[in-house]
């Protein structure tokens, strides 16, 4: 969310329409999907049911109309599974314009080999469905896995799409060289004539050469079919070993056509491209990741995709793309890299080898996705009849299983003719690519806005589950790209095709509108691609929805007829991450309830009206309401908040004073290379300065370090530190506050984790909320939060916001012994430590680096306060109240008058001198004053 002075000039040069809250709420809907789980889904089109289909492995397919909502429908055999692939149902095929025995395969058989325990129901892999319009027949292609490459693809028909599907014969098959299969029980000698032996070249035992099967020779599993543009049946098949193949199949028959002959090429593993048997080598082998090809023509190429990884969590499992003029290559990348291996190199996750467009990786925190995406992959893609091209995958999911469920993205050609696919899901609607060459949907100003951005590099760390996660960019309606990357952006005139030019690196893609997964949410999206191959998604809401969803979405800080009574933060509830709504609030009396909610009561007799006015906006849309409430009169707590306080600092000046002893001076300090602190205006919940530290990481402080108005002191009553604090980043170990001696620490850190050491070794320490507290970070990110640390002889206690806050976990040793429970540590030592440390600090003390924070009104006491004090203090921080002016004696008011009595300039909050001050808080030789 952007405050309205930076975004007011864009939002305010168009007509704007009123979005009321009922009308929000009835354009932002949950929506959901009907999933299925189908390993390896293949994706074909049945005509007469208008419907799509997808099969898997494991005998399981479902169908669709929408390609959103799935239903199951598994396919069935003409047998059961023990029998269904052991006699052929084709006797004769041709070949050389003659009629020739058809070997009688058993499929079931050559797989389980001599494993009297093989199970086919577990090893029906991979199958690709296809309308054979000479055979009108379905033609169902199945793997039928074995061990150490025994195993086939194997054909089966059927009238009707789901079955039943009767076994026709071996399309190609695997592992020749066992000697307890024979050769001749398989269609090699269809192939090669009538042979003496086995051909050398396939007598690959893991003996011959050194070398086994799948150095050289595919695995027959991964089948994908499709007719070329010309009529001509193809099969692309295999996976890791020995690379992807090709063979030309029989339109007539579905089968292999055996007049088409292929020539022995390479005499090595790494040269091998060719071969009488197996047919044409088109991507991967000697062992690289490669496996479920599948091919499709979309617009003049052909298109390759190949799954390359493992297909787990961490497996780095990602789909990877090359083209072709021609159905059997040569395939290429968009840097004319081929798709063929000839050496072995690891080619997913942190692997070297980076070619083939990569489509998409894992990734998380996009959109609404609540549990990151990784794994996809062993694709299929239709050219659909509706003239949009999906792409359909399995992935698995960052959450702790290995469960698995089918998905479907629209994709789309850029301008140069590669492929890019929608940033979300296929919600319904989306263009087509004749829309997109012809179409623009969108001008500059439409285009222009905060975009978040995917860029799905190559080389992560997928065991350790590296996910990409957005960034931010705006793109200028003058062309600029600004934010986490800076460049120029384009689009083709009359087209949706996109240019973008990020930190030096060109992406063509496209612009679409698409519906965010899982909310009725419409965004402005682009797609595109680098010639490395690396692609980016980004997305903004449109201006309407964004609206909408802000709406729907906000909490409204306060209500008509509310008595205030302390600060309300306007901004920090509606603040809801969204990149393109701009807030705003204005309070008709400012000087009692600021723009932004900053209470002062200061001279109140009797309580005062104000109306506080929200408005919320994006370009040409706009959300307005009025908040009529009561400022109550000042009643500062007469409690004991006050009593033994013994050090504040406002950072309000450069002395850095402490205001009740001005002798003691606080100092910003660095270590290492870490940025020192700086000083910083403009806080709208804040009152003057406050102090801002930087990250520094093991042991590199940025902080602030103060003389320790404890030292000497008798603590016998216990100490308190409290502090406001505004964590900047999400890094949860970093020291907010620390004492040390040099050997004992006592600190906390910004999970709430409060910590001491005595440095005596392992005999004493405590540790309050570590780690646990990791999961429940009760000192907000981005939000200013008063931390008050009481600490007792006999026990430790943090208030966050004036409210306690239980210690979910408790760790340590006292006097060399494990302790579990907070009351059986000695405090005491933590008070001597405080009573004796030379200085204490914000951002240093603790055994990590220091925090990105800002802090204000640090205040120390003597004592440990009670939880009424913590009650009575919190309610004075939350309002314009000066600490600077408390005397032993209470509270002492400094009129303007009274301050320009000793002939000291007059400053407002933000620096600026001013002769006459009205009513207000103002800054008057260094101290904080009122003017009533």
């Amino acid at each position: 969310m952007t405050l309205l002075l930076a975004l007011a000039p864009a939002v305010t040069m168009q007509a704007q329409t009123e979005l009321t809250t009922s009308e929000a709420k009835s354009l932002v809907k949950n929506t959901t999907k009907k999933r299925v789980s189908i390993h390896d889904p293949s994706v074909v089109w049945e005509p007469t049911s208008q419907r799509y289909y997808i099969f898997g492995s494991h005998k399981v397919g479902a169908w669709t109309t929408d390609m959103q909502n799935w239903t199951q429908a598994n396919p069935t055999w003409t047998s059961a599974n023990s029998t269904a692939f052991s006699t052929p149902a084709v006797k004769k095929v041709k070949k050389g314009g003659e009629e020739v025995d058809f070997p009688q395969f058993d499929a079931r058989e050559w797989s389980a080999r001599t494993d009297a325990n093989y199970n086919v129901n577990g090893n029906m892999w991979a199958p690709d469905v296809i309308w054979n319009e000479k055979m009108q027949k379905w033609c169902f292609y199945l793997s039928i896995n074995g061990d150490a490459w025994h195993s086939s693809i194997i054909l089966l028909t059927s009238n009707s799409i789901t079955g039943p599907y009767q076994y026709q014969g071996p399309v190609v098959i695997c592992g020749f060289y066992d000697s307890g299969h024979s050769y001749k029980d398989t269609d090699l000698e269809l192939v090669l004539g009538t042979q003496t032996s086995l051909p050398t070249r396939y007598a690959r035992t893991g003996t011959t050469g050194g070398q086994t099967w799948g150095d050289r020779w595919p695995h027959t599993i991964d089948p994908a079919v499709f007719y070329d543009e010309e009529g001509k049946l193809w099969l692309v098949y295999g996976s890791w070993s020995g690379g992807i193949w090709m063979l030309e199949l029989d339109e007539e028959t579905g089968l292999r056509d055996y007049d088409v002959t292929y020539p022995s090429t390479g005499g090595s593993a790494n040269t091998v491209t060719s071969d009488p048997y197996y047919g044409k080598k088109v991507a991967g082998g000697l062992y690289v990741s490669g496996e479920g090809p599948y091919i499709e023509h979309i617009g003049q190429h052909y298109y390759l995709f190949v799954s390359y990884g493992g297909f787990a969590p961490d497996g780095g499992y990602e789909m990877r793309v090359f083209r072709s003029d021609k159905p059997d290559g040569p395939y290429k990348d968009a840097s004319g890299r081929s798709a063929i291996f000839t050496s072995w190199v690891k080619n997913y996750a942190d692997g070297t080898d980076t070619r083939g467009e990569k489509l998409m990786g894992a990734y998380n925190k996009w959109g609404y996705m609540t549990v990151g995406e990784c794994a996809q992959g062993h694709n299929s893609i239709i050219a659909a009849q509706d003239g949009r091209t999906y792409l359909v995958y399995h992935t698995k999911f960052n959450d702790g299983t290995v469960g698995h469920q089918v998905r479907v993205h629209q994709v789309f050609l850029n301008e140069n003719g590669w492929l890019v696919a929608s940033p979300f899901e296929y919600n319904g609607g989306e263009l087509t690519d004749e829309d997109v060459a012809s179409r623009q949907l969108f001008n500059a100003e439409e285009m222009a806005g905060r975009y978040q951005v995917l860029i799905h590099k190559y080389k992560m760390d997928c065991a350790k589950m590296e996910e990409v996660t957005p960034i931010s960019i705006t793109l200028g309606a003058d062309g600029t790209i600004a934010g986490d990357r800076t460049g120029t952006w384009s689009m083709t005139d009359g087209t949706s095709y996109l240019k973008l030019v990020m930190n030096g690196v060109t992406y063509n893609g496209v612009v679409i509108e698409q519906q965010m997964d899982s909310k009725s949410v419409k965004t402005v999206s682009f797609s595109a691609m680098a010639n490395s191959g690396v692609n980016v998604w980004g997305y903004k809401m449109t201006p309407q929805y964004e609206l909408a969803t802000q709406l729907s979405g906000q909490s409204v800080p306060v209500t008509n007829g509310q008595y205030i009574s302390q600060d309300v933060d306007l901004y920090a509830p509606m603040d809801l991450g969204l990149d393109n709504v701009v807030v705003s609030w204005k309070s008709s009396e400012p000087a009692i309830i600021s723009d932004y909610g900053k209470y002062n009561p200061t001279g109140l007799q009797e309580a005062v009206p104000v109306t506080l006015t929200a408005r919320a906006e994006t370009p040409g849309w706009f959300w307005q309401e009025e908040y009529n409430v009561s400022a109550q009169p000042d009643n500062v707590p007469t409690g004991t908040w006050r009593d033994d306080m013994v050090a504040h600092y406002g950072f309000d000046t450069e002395e850095l004073t402490n205001t009740l002893d001005g002798t003691q001076q606080a100092q910003l300090k660095r270590n290492s290379t870490t940025a020192a602190p700086v000083l910083a205006d403009n806080e709208p919940m804040r009152v003057g300065k406050v102090v801002h530290l930087n990250f520094g990481a093991n042991g590199k402080e940025s902080y602030v370090e103060m003389p320790n108005p404890l030292k000497g002191k008798d603590l016998t009553e216990g100490a308190t530190i409290s502090f406001w604090v505004k964590r900047t980043d999400a890094n949860l170990w970093d020291a907010l506050f620390g004492v040390t001696d040099g050997t004992a620490h006592f600190y906390i850190t910004g999970n709430s984790y409060v910590g001491f050491n005595n440095g005596d070794g392992d005999q004493n320490w405590i540790d309050l909320n570590h780690p646990s507290a990791i999961e429940s970070d009760n000192i907000t990110v981005g939000q200013w939060r008063l931390v008050t640390l009481t600490v007792a002889s006999n026990a430790i206690t943090l208030y966050v916001n004036g409210m306690r806050k239980a210690f979910s976990k408790v760790s340590g040793k006292a006097g060399g012994s494990d302790i579990s429970s907070a009351t059986a540590f000695n405090y005491q030592l933590a008070l001597d430590l405080l009573s004796k440390a030379d200085v204490i600090c914000l951002g240093n003390g603790s055994f990590w680096g220091s925090a990105n924070a800002l802090f204000d009104d640090v205040i120390v006491y003597s004592r440990a306060l009670k939880a009424a004090d913590v009650l009575s203090l919190n309610r004075v921080e939350n309002r314009v109240f000066d600490f600077g002016n408390i005397t032993p004696d209470g509270i002492s008011d400094v009129s303007a008058s009274e301050a320009a009595a000793t002939n000291a300039a007059c400053y407002n909050l933000q620096g600026v001198k001013v002769a006459s001050p009205k009513r207000g808080l103002y800054i008057v030789g260094g101290r904080k004053v009122v003017v009533r």
